[in-house]
């Protein structure tokens, strides 16, 4: 169990570093940027069709 509380430590000392660089908040950024693009195009195109994307 010890194996686990090491692993355990690194990934929270790594989350830590990301955190602290800045890498969190530009991919949180970057992902919410690519998810309204989509959902914006998605509006788009079901505005020329009529139809909802689910429906095609």
């Amino acid at each position: 169990m010890a194996h686990y509380k090491a692993a355990d430590s690194k990934r929270e000392q790594f989350r830590r570093y990301l955190e602290k660089s800045g890498v969190l908040d530009t991919l949180t950024k970057a992902s919410l940027r690519s998810f309204n693009s989509r959902k914006s195009r998605n509006r788009v195109a079901s505005r020329r069709t009529g139809r909802d994307k689910r429906e095609i």
